[in-house]
């Protein structure tokens, strides 16, 4: 049996038999919504609905096997686009550039989603889907299938497309595309909150709730997929509100001490050594900044907020004198401290864009040293990523 990756999905048995048995009857509307809670699973339907439509395989579809489901689950199949929030690119000078980067953007994504699975989306950081993704949805949209008999848009987090459409032909574009797709195309939107999305898209789309899952089911996916053990995959499903995006977070945040990672990153800083740059960067995975370690950073500046007070002479004003005592940092200048703030503002806007964390903590730590006597590097060794 191929593996499955993106067209597993943990539950929703009654969506699922819905949609096909449209699907089966020609019945199933080129423009839906699929509505719920944060983290339920919407986007993962989504996929295996564009999936069903595309399979070539026998029944029950999508059968897993085909090359067009082994593609799909890959999140490789060329008529299957998933666009969703990204952080607005800057240093752009035309509509043009400025699609061109989203879709940099949305491929580097992809490739990271393609890596880790379990992936799971936060709410931090600015992120929008924008009118230079409209266009090229759009563009998508009036293309001939590359290989399927339809092509799918998927659209997660449409209520991100609310801010973007005061420009009415942006607004008038996707509306038409929305109410009258191509035959070959079908559109799929995630929401969350689908209060939010313009009166004008809710009427143009059928919607379909997504319910959370049993906190049984959350259970069952922590043990199998993340060896978690039974007692502690029962405490975070219970606390989970059946949603396994909410389960994975808090699984991060267990399993990362967000204070120990701010004082990590802190004595590297003090120590301003290359093998504490290594080290420090080592602490981290590859993918996931907008996780617990965008957190991570926000602790760390909490800490420096603390340096600075105390080197300022202010002890009073820092949340925690003793920690900033046990730190040793009295040999640090309030201008490598500021220094260091900045350093971490931005790292922080990197992690909002998911650059690599264990890159972001190498970058902060050649811009800023709290080690006496040095000074501040200044340029940033990412500055070509942003």
């Amino acid at each position: 049996m191929a593996e499955l990756g993106y067209l597993t999905v943990i539950g929703h048995e009654d969506v699922r038999l819905r949609l096909s048995r449209a699907a089966e009857l020609g019945r199933l509307p080129q423009s839906l919504l699929l509505y719920g809670p944060r983290g339920v699973g919407k986007q993962r339907l989504a996929l295996w609905t564009a999936a069903m439509l595309n399979c070539t395989g026998g029944s029950p579809r999508p059968c897993g096997g085909c090359r067009a489901c082994r593609l799909a689950a890959r999140l490789e199949h060329p008529d299957i686009h998933w666009f969703f929030p990204l952080p607005r690119p800057k240093r752009v000078s035309s509509p043009d550039q400025l699609e061109q980067k989203l879709e940099d953007y949305r491929a580097e994504l992809l490739e990271e989603r393609r890596t880790n699975r379990l992936y799971h989306e936060e709410e931090e950081g600015a992120t929008g889907i924008y009118v230079a993704a409209v266009r090229t949805m759009r563009r998508l949209a009036y293309k001939a299938p590359a290989m399927g008999p339809v092509k799918v848009l998927l659209i997660g987090q449409a209520e991100a497309l609310v801010p973007q459409l005061g420009n009415p032909e942006a607004a008038n574009a996707l509306l038409k595309l929305l109410e009258e797709p191509p035959a070959d195309t079908t559109l799929i939107l995630t929401s969350d909150v689908p209060g939010a999305l313009l009166p004008t898209i809710r009427s143009r789309v059928q919607a379909v709730r997504v319910h959370p899952l049993p906190t049984r089911q959350v259970a069952e996916f922590l043990t199998s997929e993340l060896d978690a053990t039974a007692a502690d995959a029962r405490r975070l499903a219970s606390l989970s509100s059946g949603s396994i995006g909410r389960a994975l977070q808090l699984l991060d945040e267990a399993r990362d001490n967000l204070q120990e990672g701010g004082i990590a990153l802190v004595r590297a800083l003090l120590d301003g050594g290359p093998a504490a740059r290594l080290a420090a960067a080592h602490a981290y995975r590859s993918f996931g900044a907008r996780g617990a370690f965008g957190r991570v950073l926000s602790e760390t500046r909490s800490l420096l907020r603390d340096l600075l007070a105390v080197a300022a002479g202010a002890d009073s004003a820092a949340a925690d004198p003793e920690l900033v005592a046990s730190l040793g940092s009295t040999a640090s200048s309030p201008e490598q401290i500021i220094s260091a703030l900045a350093a971490v503002d931005e790292a922080r806007e990197l992690a909002d864009r998911n650059v690599n964390p264990q890159l972001i903590v190498v970058n902060l730590l050649c811009r800023a040293s709290l080690a006496p006597g040095t000074a501040p590097i200044g340029s940033s060794a990412l500055e070509g990523r942003r």
